[in-house]
């Protein structure tokens, strides 16, 4: 096949176990969704260059490395979401949704564009699940929506080797001591930092904290630590938040190197971290608080909360952990039909097969004129529950006879009982 015509590197095509999977997945999370009053939203693929830029912030790596953007034939810049958040934010204040009944609790599934380096979990087309909180200020909205998460991944059965991570980064405040702090810091040791970090040093400091290279994580170990430069607010908030998740049976863990990687951010930073069974880890979601944004983007001040989860990775790590999906629904009858050309079997056939529909009842018939006993074969590769078949004999004396694919039992019935009995046995 041409290689320019394959799927592009960093996608990925979902189909038969997988597709029923994912759509599972996103069922159980609206029903959670339902039960904590999240109510959806449904924001544009692309957007103007400006709200990412504005948003998620010029100097991240998002901005600056993985964006997808391109000039429309009207010679505006446009860019294919690579985050949730933004547009959701643009599209609550052009809609005049914060000025109704606060907190607004949204959520959505929303496709995501990121050119990065695909490895396992990570696509360059990905999928997010998303959760935005408006208007609540305190750890008390946090605490509630972490426990939602917690609620979601008890419901997947994902409990052993998840941990929660959080930290506070401050505000715009303390912030200023902290970064003045590793700055002094960092350049004491800079040429010990890989080169990323010493880019990262002049761009987008915070970052430096977040690499994983193995000499940067010993050097950011004895770095300064955001937590011993929090105004008293700040300071008060993580306790209370720390508090409050103890006060609900959540565990914890203080990251004093959890910064998330979007700028938007301040207090509030939190992760939920996975063990693979291969031993390694991984990061499932992550979030935080961002109490500025609406307001930077041309609405009230508004505080506000949210997380974003990949849901790609949420799918690889319950298979890996042999979560038991349901069963995607089978065929429950394939219609036989024994008299190929024979005009009256086929009228009966096809009338058959619309009033079994109208029951619910999911049902088939041969579209490619197989021998009985290739339709036979057919019925039993799709699973299906019953075959009725329909000759020149049934035809004559209206009695259509049922097979039992699972245990080859066979009834003789006439119309009106064969489909009272299969609308029996859906109950």
């Amino acid at each position: 096949m041409n290689q320019n015509i394959l799927a592009p590197r960093g996608t990925q095509d979902l189909f038969g176990k997988r597709a029923y999977r994912w759509h599972e997945i996103k069922k159980i999370i609206r029903n959670i969704m339902d039960l904590y009053g999240l109510s959806e939203i449904i924001t544009p693929t692309f957007e103007y260059t400006e709200l990412f830029e504005r948003s998620v912030g010029e100097e991240t790596d998002v901005v600056q490395k993985e964006m997808y953007t391109f000039l429309d034939k009207g010679g505006r810049s446009i860019t294919l979401r690579p985050e949730g958040t933004a547009g959701a934010v643009r599209a609550c204040i052009q809609n005049n949704l914060l000025q109704g009944n606060l907190p607004l609790k949204l959520f959505y599934f929303a496709n995501c564009f990121r050119y990065e380096k695909p490895q396992a979990g990570r696509f360059r087309e990905l999928n997010q699940f998303g959760v935005e909180v408006f208007g609540a200020s305190g750890a008390e909205i946090e605490v509630d929506m972490i426990s939602m998460l917690m609620r979601i991944f008890a419901e997947f059965k994902i409990t052993r080797g998840l941990t929660l991570a959080i930290n506070s980064i401050g505000c715009k405040v303390c912030r200023k001591s902290y970064v003045d702090a590793l700055n002094e810091y960092f350049a004491k040791h800079k040429e010990s930092y890989c080169s990323t970090c010493q880019t990262r040093m002049n761009k987008n400091l915070l970052r430096v904290l977040d690499c994983k290279q193995e000499k940067c994580t010993a050097l950011n170990e004895t770095a300064p630590k955001i937590t011993e430069y929090l105004c008293p607010d700040c300071k008060k908030e993580f306790i209370r938040l720390q508090n409050l998740l103890q006060l609900n049976g959540i565990a914890f863990k203080i990251d004093n190197k959890l910064v998330r990687g979007l700028d938007y951010y301040n207090r509030t930073v939190f992760e939920f971290i996975a063990r693979t069974p291969d031993g390694n880890n991984l990061a499932v979601l992550g979030g935080g608080r961002y109490d500025d944004l609406v307001q930077s983007l041309g609405g009230s001040q508004t505080p506000a909360f949210g997380f974003g989860m990949g849901l790609e990775r949420l799918l690889m790590l319950l298979e890996e952990q042999n979560y038991e999906f349901s069963t995607p629904k089978s065929c429950d009858v394939f219609i036989v039909n024994a008299s190929k050309g024979n005009p009256d079997a086929e009228t009966l056939a096809w009338q058959l097969l619309a009033d079994l529909r109208k029951q619910n009842i999911a049902s088939e018939l041969d579209v490619m004129q197989r021998s009985v006993k290739a339709q036979f074969k057919y019925a039993d590769k799709i699973n299906a529950n019953f075959c009725i078949v329909i000759g020149e004999d049934e035809c004559k004396t209206k009695m259509l006879t049922l097979k039992n694919m699972k245990n080859s039992e066979e009834k003789q019935m006439v119309y009106e009982e064969v489909l009272n009995y299969l609308c029996q046995q859906q109950q």
